[in-house]
């Protein structure tokens, strides 16, 4: 640092501090911006169709022949053959459909370490990193709420089940009306049995997973209360059963003079709520933006009929900036992204930083001035280039 301060710093001797976790973690942040500044927008066009059943209505996204990657396979290049395609499917006016339904189910979270507690704590409230740290320590320390925060490990000790079980009983009797009732399931309906998925010795190093203590808290602040309520949520639905899903593909085929188009529609028919229902609407509206609406039911033999079909023009979008939450993930598989096998070897299940320092090396970023907090968005300063 000191060096880098004289040779980049010059007579002003502005510090130019380095390190070898904050400096790379800062090219992760440069890196993202000059793909930023050198991204070359490219015009498409998205076709979005109509189709009518006697249950409803419901949209299907024309795909462009020969194509299999998801987006990719949305976006016409070329404006001619995307009006055509749309004007061809509104002329031919009916179509086939068929939906192709697989059953998935989908467990609850890992319970929480710090990096993932920081990450869905920025996503989720906005919060920094540091908020987020210094919140879990004073429900560690102060409130005796929480178990230890700066750990690494999603897993429990082996050993610990009847300790979560006495934790489940507590949480079942306290006046958290929101919570209490699904304690209170997961107790009733046995649901809290050995699983390496939660008790794993192997898996745990110095510290566990964070959990609520059997230390029911009071006068808590906004703050710490919305983390408190999100760890006990967490830790709540790890033992709950899978939610279960039937994810549907329909493709909606308008073919006339040997020409056929497809459109594809995808959406979700939850069956079991499972875990989620600890979750409500929250994990629903994530659901509806990730996995499409709800599908109405197509009757057998029928055929929908093309009300519309737009071709829209749109513009590719450069990558998102970082976030603290994305930048925490970054900085966790960072390993992952280097080229050198003998390299990668050896930062594999490591990353950049500790769980524990991992926030301080953001604020320190930000109090070297190499990067800027903007709303949730992290810029670099040309100090940082």
């Amino acid at each position: 640092s000191r060096f880098s301060t004289i040779i980049i710093g010059g007579a002003k001797r502005e510090v130019f501090s380095v390190g070898r976790v904050q400096t790379p973690t800062l090219m992760l942040i440069v890196k993202r911006e000059l793909e930023i500044r050198n991204f070359i927008p490219k015009t498409f066009w998205k076709i979005e169709g109509d189709f009518g059943l006697s249950n409803g209505g419901y949209r299907g996204a024309a795909q462009v022949p020969g194509v299999t990657d998801r987006k990719e396979a949305e976006r016409f290049y070329d404006e001619a053959q995307a009006r055509k395609v749309a004007e061809a499917s509104i002329k031919i006016g009916t179509g086939i459909v068929t939906d192709e339904r697989k059953p998935k189910k989908e467990s609850a979270p890992r319970l929480f370490d710090l990096t993932t507690l920081q990450r869905e704590g920025n996503r989720r409230f906005g919060f920094s990193a540091k908020t987020t740290l210094g919140v879990a320590q004073a429900l560690y320390e102060k409130h005796k709420a929480l178990t230890y925060p700066r750990t690494d490990s999603q897993h429990l000790p082996e050993d610990y089940l009847q300790m979560v079980k006495d934790t489940m009983e507590m949480l079942a009797k306290s006046p958290m009306k929101h919570l209490a009732p699904f304690a209170k399931t997961a107790i009733d309906q046995g649901y809290i049995k050995p699983s390496p998925k939660v008790f794993n010795n192997a898996k745990v190093s110095d510290h566990f997973a964070i959990i609520p203590t059997l230390e029911a808290p009071s006068g808590l602040s906004d703050a710490e209360q919305k983390l408190y309520d999100f760890v006990v949520r967490r830790f709540i639905a790890v033992f709950y059963p899978a939610a279960q899903f039937m994810d549907t593909t329909r493709i909606s085929q308008v073919a006339a003079a040997g020409k056929t188009h497809h459109f594809k529609t995808t959406g979700r028919v939850l069956i079991d709520p499972g875990w989620q229902a600890i979750y409500g609407k929250e994990v629903d509206e994530e659901e509806d933006k990730e996995s499409g609406k709800i599908l109405v039911k197509l009757n057998a033999g029928e055929k929908p009929k093309v009300s519309e079909a737009d071709p829209k023009g749109l513009k590719t979008r450069p990558p998102a900036r970082y976030t603290e939450a994305t930048l925490l993930g970054a900085m966790e598989s960072a390993g992952k992204q280097v080229e050198d096998d003998e390299l990668r070897e050896a930062m594999q299940e490591k990353g950049l930083g500790t769980p524990a320092t991992r926030a301080a090396i953001i604020e320190g970023l930000i109090n070297e001035k190499y990067i800027l907090r903007d709303g949730r968005e992290m810029i670099p300063t040309a100090k940082a280039f």
